[in-house]
C-alpha cells in the first residue's frame, strides 16, 4: 500500500508526546476508563463513526465494543469478530517472519539482497535485509502501478530493482511498501510456499489466530466489513483483482491482510508472552533502529516511540483511505489498544482515536467534548427549516433525516458557517479573490499564478500534468466542464481554506484550497474533503443543535429563537445572528 494514498503512517510522535505529559492528570490512569470510553464512543457513533475498539490491560480486555454497521446493505453490525483489512499492520507479520527465518539459520538480517536476488544493479548491491525492514534502503514504490494491478513476483522484483533509489542504502528514511514486498519474495523463495501460508502456519495457527490472512481463513458469509465513502459502498479489498494465492505483488507482504479485533489481541499477547520470537529476536524486532521524525523510530514492521515520563509505545496503523486499523502495545503498562473502521473516508477523526484512547487510559486525560445527539421529531425540525439572512448573505436550512443541513449562499455567510475562529471578513475576501484569479488562470492554461501562490515550490510541468489528469477524470464522471464558482473562505483550526465549486453538465466537484496561516499569501495545496460546502447540525439536549467536524472534532452550536424566526450561530466572540428572509 502506498503511504501517501493509503494513509499509512504510525501515529505522529508529536501528537503522542503531547498525549502523555510529564505531569499527568490527577485522575488515576484507567479509573472509570471503561464507562467513560463507552460513553465517548457511543456519542461518536451518533456522529458517524463505525468500527470496533478493543482495549486490554494486564492481559484482560477492559473494553471490546462495536459501533455502527459493518455491512449497511445487510444490516450487519460491527463487532469484535468482524473481519476487515488491517493495511500496513501487515508489515509486523513480515518482520516477525524474517526474524523467525533468521532464528532457523536460513537468512540473516545483515544479508545483502544480492544473496537472495540475481542481477542486482550496482547501486543496490549494498542493500541489506535490515535496510528493507527499516525503510532505509532507498527502494521506492513502483511508479504507475496500483495495489490491485496484476504484476507477478518476478516482474515485480525486476521493476523494483531497476528503479532509481531515493537515497543511498542506509543514508535516509523513506517509507517503502515495495521494500516489504521484496522481503515477502525472500520468504517465499526460502520456504517454497506462499507468503500467506508461511505466516499462517508459523505465526498464526500456533497462537490460536485462525481468522487472519488474505484468502486462507474460512470467514464465512457476511463476516467481512464493507467500506463506504461519501455514503456509497466501496466494498472490500477481497473483491478486488487478486492472484490465485493472494494479492498481486504491489500489495503482498506489505499490506492488505484481514483480521479481527480478537485475533489481533491474541497476536499482541503472543508477542508479549514470548511465544512468537526468542527474546533476542524480540529485542531486534522492537529496537528503534531508524529515526522517522522527533522521537519516532522504525523497528522491524513497527514504529517505536519513547514518550515522557518513560513510556515505550510500539505502534503502527494501516488503511486504504476507506478502511482503517490502528494498533498500539505499551509493554510497561501491560496495555494493548486496537481499532478498525470502514468509514475513514468520511470520518478522518478515526485516525486520531488511538491517541485519545491512550491519553485516557494511561494519563487519565479526559476525552474531548462531543455533542450529545438526541432524537428530534420531524415537526420540530421542519419548524426551523427555511431561508435566513446572515451577515448580508443567505443561509439555507433544510431537513435531512433526523438532522439539519445548513448551506451558505454568499461568501460572508460561508465564512461564518465554516470558520472555527472569529471571522476576519477582509482576510476571507482576500483569499477568495486570490483563489478566483489563480483558478481562472489555471483553467485557461496559465499556471504562473498557481506557481507563485505555491511559493514556486511545485514544478510547472507537474501543475500542467495535474490539470490534464484532474479535468480528464472530472469530465469522464460529470460531462463537459462549464464554469467555476468560489463559494467562500473560512478560518479553520490550523489552516484557512477557500472552497471552489467546479460545475459540469451533470454535477459538480468541490475543492478546498488550503492556506498557510504563518505565511498568509502562501498556498499549501488543496484537499477534496477539506471543507464540505454544507454543514450538518445534530439535535442536542435542550432543544439546540450542534455541528461536528469529522476531521478536526470541532463543534459549533446553532440555536433557534423567536419561534424559529431567528437563529444564533456560534458562541462567544464568534457568534453571529440571522433572521428568516
Amino acid at each position: 500500500m502506498i503511504r501517501s494514498r493509503w494513509l499509512d503512517a504510525a501515529l505522529p510522535a508529536a501528537l503522542l508526546c503531547a498525549a502523555f505529559p510529564a505531569q499527568t492528570s490527577a485522575v488515576t490512569p484507567a479509573q472509570g476508563f471503561g464507562a467513560d470510553t463507552s460513553t465517548y464512543l457511543g456519542r461518536l457513533a451518533k456522529l458517524g463513526f463505525e468500527g470496533v475498539v478493543l482495549v486490554a490491560k494486564d492481559g484482560k480486555p477492559i473494553l471490546v465494543e462495536g459501533y455502527g454497521l459493518a455491512d449497511r446493505e445487510r444490516g450487519i453490525p460491527w463487532g469484535p469478530g468482524t473481519v476487515s483489512t488491517i493495511g500496513s499492520i501487515t508489515k509486523q507479520f513480515t518482520g516477525a517472519a524474517i526474524l523467525l527465518l533468521q532464528e532457523e539459520g536460513r537468512l540473516s538480517i545483515r544479508d545483502p539482497i544480492t544473496k537472495h536476488f540475481a542481477d542486482v544493479p550496482a547501486d543496490k548491491e549494498s542493500i541489506t535485509l535490515h535496510h528493507l525492514l527499516t525503510h532505509s534502503s532507498g527502494i521506492v514504490d513502483l511508479d504507475g502501478i496500483g495495489d490491485f494491478d496484476p504484476i507477478e513476483r518476478d516482474a515485480f522484483v525486476r521493476r523494483a530493482l531497476d528503479q532509481g533509489l531515493a537515497f543511498g542504502p542506509g543514508e535516509g528514511y523513506a517509507y517503502s511498501n515495495a521494500g516489504y514486498s521484496l522481503l515477502g519474495v525472500i520468504i517465499e523463495q526460502l520456504t517454497g510456499g506462499t507468503y500467506e501460508q508461511f505466516v499462517r502456519d508459523r505465526l498464526f495457527l500456533p497462537n490460536a489466530i485462525f481468522e487472519t490472512g488474505y484468502q486462507l481463513p474460512a470467514w464465512g458469509e457476511g463476516r467481512v466489513a464493507q467500506g463506504y465513502a461519501t455514503g456509497e459502498r466501496w466494498g472490500t479489498v477481497l473483491e478486488r483483482p487478486m492472484d490465485t494465492d493472494g494479492p498481486y505483488w504491489v500489495l503482498r507482504a506489505n499490506g492488505g491482510i484481514h483480521s479481527t479485533a480478537y485475533d489481533m489481541l491474541r497476536w499482541a499477547q503472543a508477542l508479549t508472552a514470548g511465544r512468537v520470537l526468542s527474546s533476542a529476536s524480540m529485542e531486534q524486532y522492537w529496537t528503534p533502529h531508524v529515526r522517522e521524525s522527533g522521537d519516532s523510530h522504525y523497528g522491524y514492521g513497527w514504529v517505536v516511540m519513547a514518550l515522557p515520563p518513560d513510556i515505550k509505545v510500539i505502534t503502527h496503523n494501516g488503511g486504504n483511505g476507506i478502511h482503517f486499523a490502528d494498533m498500539a502495545i505499551i509493554p510497561d503498562a501491560s496495555a494493548i489498544i486496537f481499532l478498525q473502521s470502514n468509514v475513514v473516508a468520511g470520518f478522518p477523526l478515526a485516525q486520531r482515536l488511538l491517541e485519545q484512547l491512550g491519553r485516557r487510559l494511561l494519563a487519565g486525560v479526559p476525552y474531548p467534548e462531543l455533542p450529545d445527539v438526541v432524537e428530534s421529531s420531524a415537526e420540530t425540525l421542519a419548524a426551523v427549516a427555511g431561508v435566513y439572512e446572515l451577515a448580508g448573505d443567505i443561509l439555507r436550512v433544510t431537513v435531512d433525516g433526523g438532522s439539519l443541513l445548513a448551506e451558505a449562499q454568499g461568501p460572508r455567510a460561508f465564512a461564518h458557517l465554516h470558520s472555527t475562529r472569529p471571522v476576519d471578513p477582509e482576510r476571507c475576501d482576500r483569499f477568495s479573490r486570490r483563489i478566483d484569479e489563480v483558478v481562472s488562470a489555471w483553467l485557461a492554461g496559465d499556471f504562473a499564478p498557481l506557481y507563485e501562490a505555491y511559493g514556486r515550490r511545485t514544478a510547472m510541468e507537474r501543475l500542467q500534468a495535474g490539470r490534464r489528469e484532474t479535468m480528464r477524470d472530472w469530465e469522464a464522471e460529470h460531462g463537459r466542464f462549464q464554469r467555476h464558482v468560489v463559494l467562500g473562505s473560512a478560518m479553520r483550526p490550523e489552516r484557512d481554506a477557500t472552497v471552489v465549486r467546479f460545475l459540469f453538465e451533470n454535477g459538480h466537484e468541490d475543492r478546498a484550497y488550503v492556506w498557510d496561516r504563518k505565511t498568509e499569501e502562501r498556498l499549501l495545496g488543496y484537499s477534496v474533503r477539506g471543507v464540505d460546502a454544507r454543514l450538518r447540525f445534530y439535535p442536542t439536549s435542550g432543544g439546540s443543535f450542534a455541528s461536528f467536524d469529522r476531521m478536526t472534532g470541532v463543534s459549533k452550536p446553532l440555536r433557534f429563537e423567536d419561534d424559529g424566526r431567528a437563529l444564533r450561530l456560534g458562541e462567544g466572540e464568534g457568534t453571529v445572528r440571522g433572521r428568516r428572509g
